[in-house]
């Protein structure tokens, strides 16, 4: 997945009202990955596609910059080193 492709998994995923959120972590390389899954009222899923960069830093600045990264949390498996998603976060193109 391209991040240009990766926006619009994020923008799709807001106008039909679903919540998106990237879930990194780290693959059988060593290389680390982010994968978009949703939430909504009935359930979510994964989303096919991942982005896939040799750093950290790399991958964050593949994904849309808007997002909110923060920790894993104890209920999150311990493969997950953080998460990326919309907090209340605007784009700056929405002029906010």
């Amino acid at each position: 997945m391209t991040p240009t492709e990766a926006q619009r998994v994020q923008d799709h995923a807001q106008a039909s009202g679903r919540w998106l959120m990237w879930f990194v972590s780290r693959d059988g390389s060593g290389r680390f990955v982010a994968r978009a899954h949703t939430a909504d009222p009935h359930g979510g899923a994964w989303l096919p596609g991942e982005l896939v960069a040799d750093t950290l830093d790399e991958l964050r600045a593949t994904l849309p910059p808007w997002l909110t990264h923060w920790e894993r949390t104890e209920v999150m498996s311990s493969e997950v080193l953080e998460v990326a998603q919309a907090c209340g976060a605007t784009r700056a193109s929405d002029g906010l």
